[in-house]
């Protein structure tokens, strides 16, 4: 996927909104792969809002208690006009409907669906650490990640693809979750 061009001008400051329940480690591990200042947001404070963000990670874990938006969905339909770079999940239905509607602006990864910008294949648990291959439009690289239990799949794939969206690169992005040890499993792929 191609990001459309930039409406904004981000500079350094300018921080990474990522709203959550705070119970998972993706601002955490965002900070850590971009090395720029991550915010942490609860569905209210990210409803109250009006400040520009580089870009906006959505954890949307939790289903919604009715047949109406989750309070995650619904704060990041709100930031979507406060930035140029969504991050969602597909594997979500809210998910799938906002890229659907803002094309351009969403990056989106998945646990195996193949239209995600990036998909996890292969995840398995295997001697304290989680594995997946990272799959791109272009490029492929196995990502091992310790396993204490905490920080999940979803964790690690939406701070992974918040840093490909951040234009950070797949391999080097990798190689930091993976706390420096990844191996290359595969090149670009032609």
């Amino acid at each position: 996927m191609i990001l459309q061009a930039s409406r904004r001008q981000p500079n350094n400051d300018m921080p990474v909104a990522v709203v959550g329940g705070g119970r998972t480690r993706t601002a955490e591990l965002l900070r850590r792969l971009t090395g720029l200042p991550v915010e942490e947001l609860t569905p209210y404070q990210a409803a109250r809002s009006q400040r520009e963000w580089r870009a906006v990670v959505v954890e949307n874990y939790d289903l919604p208690a009715s047949r109406g938006l989750s309070a995650c969905a619904a704060a990041r339909w709100h930031l979507s006009r406060y930035t140029d770079v969504i991050v969602v999940g597909l594997d979500d239905p809210e998910g799938r409907r906002l890229a659907a509607a803002l094309p351009g602006i969403a990056y989106t990864y998945s646990d195996g669906r193949p239209q995600a910008d990036l998909t996890a294949k292969n995840v398995r648990l295997r001697g304290g650490r989680l594995e997946f291959e990272a799959l791109t439009d272009g490029e492929l690289t196995r990502v091992r990640v310790p396993w204490a239990g905490e920080a999940g799949l979803y964790d690690n794939l939406a701070a992974l693809a918040g840093a490909l969206a951040l234009d950070v690169p797949l391999e080097e992005a990798a190689a930091a979750l993976s706390g420096g040890d990844a191996r290359r499993s595969a090149g670009s792929i032609a």
